[in-house]
């Protein structure tokens, strides 16, 4: 759980967050258009220090992953994936979370980010299930629902947000047909 181990797939390298990423993390987090979409809405500066403090201390512990996302063509970060435990409707669960710089939006690096996340959670760590939240206009978390096979459950309230509510088991993903991404 929680290595410093590296993913890698076509065009992306998945690495754990560092204190090294603040200046990519807090681009992409105070970003307007990446707040409209996430729960937490657009984070200040100093908010964004914070979580990624709180990232870097805790991914190791209780099945937390957080992983940026790296371009390899260009080596820049182009995003972050991970799941991480959540208390919600009265039990624990895992929940995926994607976020990406704008340019990848609808690009193939999220959808492969997903897959790689998923097939870490799912054989890696043996996580039976993952919940995602995702805002109803964000079509990227849409499309990495779908690569997902997740299923709608309902609109659910998550900090005070109206979001989607998708559940995916490891037995959906594992039946998925291969696909080149």
């Amino acid at each position: 759980m929680g290595s410093m181990s590296i993913i890698e797939g076509n065009e992306l390298l998945l690495r754990h967050l560092t204190k090294q990423d603040l200046n990519d993390f807090t681009t992409l987090v105070t970003d307007p258009l990446y707040g409209k979409f996430s729960p937490l809405g657009k984070l200040t500066e100093e908010i964004a220090v914070i979580v990624l403090d709180s990232v870097v201390q805790n991914y190791h512990k209780n099945s937390y992953e957080f992983w940026v996302v790296v371009d390899k063509f260009y080596g820049t970060l182009a995003g972050f994936v991970g799941y991480h435990p959540i208390h919600f409707e009265n039990k624990l669960q895992q929940m995926y979370f994607v976020g990406f710089y704008t340019k990848y939006w609808g690009s193939k690096f999220p959808q492969e980010a997903t897959k790689h996340v998923c097939d870490y959670a799912f054989n890696k760590e043996q996580i039976p299930h993952l919940i995602s939240f995702v805002h109803p206009d964000d079509t990227t978390a849409l499309m990495c629902a779908q690569i997902m096979d997740a299923k709608f459950e309902k609109e659910a309230l998550f900090w005070g947000t109206p979001l989607f509510l998708f559940t995916t088991s490891k037995q959906a993903f594992v039946e998925l047909p291969a696909t080149p991404i």
